[in-house]
């Protein structure tokens, strides 16, 4: 009988060790984090009142104080209320934005740069009630195919410049000349190039209203696309009492840097430099 218990107490002990080594092996296994992996994943691409809490906020070289929400892979614009309409402009370059829309009211902001995103479509009607002194729209290569667009940025009444260089629409026949014709009269610069009011009333002319036609009917006109020559400038230039034997080289040299600017604060500078006809110094070195 003693043999027999022995026998059993040492299997009964076995059975403990292996139930412990069980166990062990259970803790060591990762503990469970809650749902943080998930979050992550919802929140990739999204724009977060924590996202806008943790850019980078700075005074530009124009004086503007400005929100750099550039390459953070956003796909769509939201919770701008985070920002408590402190930033006079909102880089939104470098990211995966589809529509342009979502603002809420900011009174402040006058500068929206949107370059390089996937924008498609333009909700007019969000942008120009929600922020009503914007003044500079930055919408560099894109995927915007259709005039209907630029009526959506018709809306915009306080626009001074406009940039749309590198998306589809900018190859439709006559896409100048219709943007100048349905932008306001204080649009001053679309796509680096200063307006003249030549290019106004040939505008005016090839889409205004006709015989009781609806400017609208004109859209797809077949005609030159809208652009100015050399002479042009020139005779727009005596026009302004500018100097016309280096101007129109000087014009040239300055539309040339604009192409090249990579910054507002450039841009800024070379169009006061439109206005006046002189390259700025930094630029002769």
């Amino acid at each position: 009988m003693r043999r027999r218990r022995s026998t059993l107490s040492l299997l009964k002990k076995k059975k403990k060790t292996k139930k412990t080594k069980k166990t062990k092996t259970k803790t060591m296994s990762p503990p469970f984090d809650g749902f943080g992996g998930v979050e992550e994943e919802e929140d990739e691409g999204k724009l977060t009142v924590d996202a806008i809490l943790e850019s980078e906020q700075r005074m530009n070289a124009v004086g503007d104080y400005e929100l750099d929400l550039s390459s953070r892979g956003i796909k769509e614009i939201e919770n701008l209320g985070g920002t408590c309409d402190q930033f006079d402009s909102i880089d939104f370059s470098k990211n995966e934005i589809v529509k342009l829309e979502g603002f809420p009211k900011l009174r402040r902001l006058h500068t929206i740069n949107a370059s390089e995103n996937k924008i498609e479509k333009i909700n007019g009607t969000n942008v120009s009630e929600n922020v009503p002194k914007l003044e500079w729209l930055m919408l560099q290569n894109n995927k915007i195919r259709n005039l209907v667009d630029i009526d959506e940025i018709a809306k915009m009444k306080r626009l001074k410049c406009l940039i749309m260089k590198g998306n589809p629409v900018c190859a439709v026949e006559n896409y100048r000349a219709y943007c100048i014709y349905k932008l306001n009269d204080g649009l001053k610069m679309l796509d680096y190039e200063r307006i003249y009011a030549k290019e106004r009333e040939q505008a005016k002319k090839m889409f205004g209203e006709d015989d009781g036609k609806a400017a609208k009917a004109k859209t797809f006109t077949v005609g030159k696309r809208g652009g100015r020559d050399e002479e042009e400038e020139e005779k727009e230039a005596k026009k302004t009492k500018k100097k016309p034997k280096n101007n129109a080289a000087e014009l040239a040299k300055i539309k040339a840097a604009i192409a090249n600017a990579t910054t507002l604060e450039e841009i800024a500078m070379l169009e006061k430099a439109m206005e006046t006809g002189k390259m700025p110094s930094e630029y002769n070195k």
